[in-house]
């Protein structure tokens, strides 16, 4: 669970609270992509606030969009590295993709 894995992997583990996973998925040196699934909002903006990952897919697959880059956290990169997300490669970029229905 705290290895950083590039394949057709799923890790699957229990928890009982919201904080609990969001504790469980930030205990780890990587921070490239997180998914979460849900179909309340506000679980979903809570959640993007305290993940502490790069990208976040809501609802959807993990492919970024065309505009989008990678924005990894901690030892999963320095944030984005093309157009105006260069010049700000020392800040903490989090980008959402939200499918909401």
């Amino acid at each position: 669970m705290r290895e950083e894995i590039f394949g057709p992997v799923l890790p699957v583990m229990t928890f009982n609270t919201l904080d609990e996973a969001i504790a469980l998925a930030n205990d780890c040196d990587y921070g490239l992509t997180s998914s979460l699934y849900t179909q309340n909002l506000n679980t979903a903006m809570l959640a993007l606030r305290q993940l502490k990952f790069g990208e976040t897919y809501i609802n959807r697959e993990n492919f970024e969009a065309m505009q989008g880059f990678h924005a990894g956290w901690r030892k999963s990169g320095v944030g984005g590295a093309d157009g105006r997300h260069g010049l700000e490669e020392y800040l903490q970029t989090h980008v959402a993709y939200l499918q909401f229905s």
